[in-house]
């Protein structure tokens, strides 16, 4: 039996909270809370929600990805030139695939990024998202090119999370997703002016992404590596 996506508010599940709040929360509502910015909320979190959850349910979802935030157009390709220090040391591409995975019951939309950095080999992980019926975006699987680290929901424990919400709010924090043997993902909005800044914690590696409404993904920085990314010039 599949489980559902949505719950009453006393079903949201936080196992991730203390570590959201001790890696990065405190940085975003103590660093980036501005002037035209809303108030942080005292109880961060994806309300309603059962954030990862074990199994999703088919019929809570749609066709596609159109969140405002994380519109994913079958066929497009977005590339982002990456920097350091003022050089530029490879490119990022980002193809939304022209065909969906089955992911426990769903058609997930295929992501595929290709990142090629000097010096490094180049990595390729194609990641499967789903949107369900309030407009969340969900992350229901991963295929990379890492031994052990591709994984589906409801598969061997694996459990989905939040990509983007529908609503997304200054202090929102959540499970990107869970995944027995791989360390925990999870992002959360520090930044909610102009455009949507999501710090995100993924096998290691802490990342600051920057989307604009109606566009997407504009920009990257890689906290350890120090590189950033952004739109390549047309």
């Amino acid at each position: 039996m599949l489980a559902p996506m949505t719950r009453g508010p006393r079903a949201v599940r936080r196992p991730w909270a203390g570590a959201v709040l001790a890696a990065g929360l405190a940085l975003g509502l103590t660093g980036c809370a501005g002037i035209g910015q809303p108030a942080p909320y005292d109880s961060p979190g994806i309300n309603g929600l059962v954030v990862p959850t074990p199994t999703p349910e088919p019929a809570d979802f749609v066709d596609r990805v159109d969140n405002p935030w994380l519109a994913l157009e079958p066929g497009t390709r977005s590339t982002l030139d990456v920097t350091d220090a003022g050089r530029t040391i490879g490119r990022i591409e980002v193809d939304v695939l022209d065909r969906t995975v089955a992911v426990a019951g769903l058609d997930a939309t295929a992501v595929r990024t290709t990142t090629d950095l000097d010096g490094h080999a180049t990595s390729v992980t194609t990641r499967l998202y789903a949107q369900d019926r309030a407009g969340n975006v969900w992350w229901v699987g991963s295929d990379t090119d890492t031994d052990g680290a591709s994984w589906r929901a409801g598969q061997d424990g694996a459990e989905a999370g939040l990509a983007m919400p529908a609503d997304p709010r200054l202090g929102d924090g959540w499970l990107s997703y869970d995944v027995p043997g791989l360390p925990r993902a999870s992002s959360t909005i520090e930044d909610q002016s102009s455009t949507l800044v999501q710090l995100r914690d993924e096998a290691g590696t802490t990342s600051r992404t920057v989307y604009e409404k109606g566009v997407g993904l504009v920009g990257l920085e890689d906290l350890q590596a120090g590189w950033t990314a952004e739109p390549a010039a047309t």
